[in-house]
């Protein structure tokens, strides 16, 4: 399964960049996300609750940033395991400063197996873009937080 797609964030792109490294915001963010531990240097373990066309069950999985470019991009890979199923994925991260904004360019790509393999693509495309836009909305209200934080 292929996504891609943008998001724009009023905000500077440094901040944008620390607050999606941030484990806390990440926690937060993350749907069905129960625990988000960093476990070294840009890895993250996670496990959680979630359901996609109505397959639901608990998840464990593992996240990794790597090729760190900061302010500019950054590759994520991820791979977690689920009620009977497995899921593993990459995504290029990158980030465009247009003056007072900061546009998320995101490109993956994800290889499912068992229950939620079957459903396809056709299905699980439109929810994985609903929930990148929720993602995305939750932390830009994580770095409006951060900004109101360090101007008062």
């Amino acid at each position: 399964m292929k996504l891609d797609g943008s998001y724009t964030m009023h905000a500077p792109r440094q901040l944008v960049f620390e607050t999606l490294q941030d484990p806390e915001a990440l926690r937060g963010c993350l749907p069905g996300v129960e625990s988000f531990e960093a476990v070294g240097d840009g890895r993250y373990e996670a496990t959680g609750k979630a359901g996609v066309a109505g397959i639901r069950g608990s998840y464990s999985g593992t996240v990794i940033l790597t090729d760190q470019k900061p302010p500019e991009s950054y590759q994520l890979s991820a791979e977690g395991s689920f009620s009977g199923g497995r899921v593993t994925g990459t995504a290029t991260i990158t980030l465009v400063d247009q003056g007072d904004k900061t546009v998320i360019n995101y490109i993956g790509e994800a290889q499912l197996s068992g229950p939620l393999a079957s459903v396809g693509q056709r299905l699980l495309t439109p929810a994985a873009k609903m929930m990148a836009r929720q993602f995305f909305k939750c932390m830009e209200d994580k770095v409006k937080s951060k900004q109101a934080a360090t101007s008062s």
